[in-house]
């Protein structure tokens, strides 16, 4: 066969042997016939009437297309039978409507897979995945992934961030609400608390310390009533006023007498012979 790399017969390359046929039924006398299939010079046979002529001495097939008839061509009413022997090589395949591969298939170009039935399975793994398709999984494990545009996902069960989770634009927790075990919580600017607020677990005492002023726009209840809302100051039986913020006792001989709630106060400076008896609710202070 022309073309063997070197082969003599069938090379490594070629699979099972093919057979092309082409029947003929010359009107007058015919010398020369197109095999449409083609052949291989060599790999042809011609059966006029059901007997095999021989090569050269009774017709010629060198151009691998056509083939002549000797000793006066082919008579009216003969029977030409033109039978091509060629070796399938995968390599050289163009069309093909089944094709099965027993072993391993290895593409060292470029495959397309064309029709609505079309299907790969058993993908175990992945390579050299490129380009922007749009990709659909079911379950996805990884060991790292790295995105440059935006990741949106929704019913995410748990996330554990061993590193700092850093919220551009907020956090909103619509239940369950915040635990922080370990490290406490800094806030930096003014954070309105409109519900709720404990500090410690139920049943265990909290506590908030202010680097700065603390300023409450409303009215802070404490539970146990250890909150100073205004020092009550009575002269006699008589209010003097709730505004007080500061108490200057001027003179010597003043005396403090905690009695119960109430704090007794007795003024003795400032030239008088025992002044007037000052009594400030104690429970008021902390």
């Amino acid at each position: 066969m022309a073309d063997r790399n070197g082969y003599i017969g069938r090379a490594p390359g070629d699979s099972s042997v093919t057979v092309a046929r082409q029947t003929f039924t010359p009107t007058g006398v015919t010398t020369d016939f197109t095999f449409s299939s083609g052949y291989v010079p060599g790999y042809f046979d011609l059966f006029i009437n059901g007997a095999k002529q021989i090569e050269v001495s009774d017709y010629t097939a060198t151009d691998g297309s056509t083939f002549s008839v000797l000793n006066g061509g082919a008579q009216d009413g003969d029977v030409l039978e033109g039978v091509a022997y060629k070796a399938f090589n995968a390599a050289t395949v163009t069309n093909a409507a089944d094709l099965t591969v027993s072993g391993n298939l290895t593409v060292n170009g470029t495959a397309t897979f064309l029709g609505a039935g079309t299907s790969v399975a058993f993908a175990t793994t992945s390579y050299n995945l490129a380009g922007a398709p749009d990709i659909t999984v079911n379950n996805l494990v990884g060991v790292a992934a790295t995105f440059s545009g935006k990741v949106s996902y929704e019913d995410v069960e748990n996330i554990d961030s061993v590193g700092i989770v850093t919220a551009r634009s907020g956090v909103d927790v619509l239940a369950g609400g915040i635990n922080v075990v370990g490290g406490g919580l800094t806030v930096t600017g003014v954070y309105p608390f409109s519900g709720a607020v404990q500090f410690g677990a139920a049943g265990v005492a909290g506590s908030i310390t202010s680097g700065g002023d603390a300023v409450f726009a409303g009215i802070v209840t404490p539970s146990d009533g250890r909150l100073i809302a205004g020092v009550g100051i009575n002269s006699a039986g008589t209010t003097i006023g709730t505004g007080i913020t500061t108490l200057n006792f001027i003179g010597t001989g003043n005396t403090f007498a905690v009695n119960g709630t109430t704090m007794d106060i007795s003024i003795q400076g400032g030239g008088g012979g025992g002044g007037a008896e000052l009594d400030v609710t104690a429970s008021l202070f902390i």
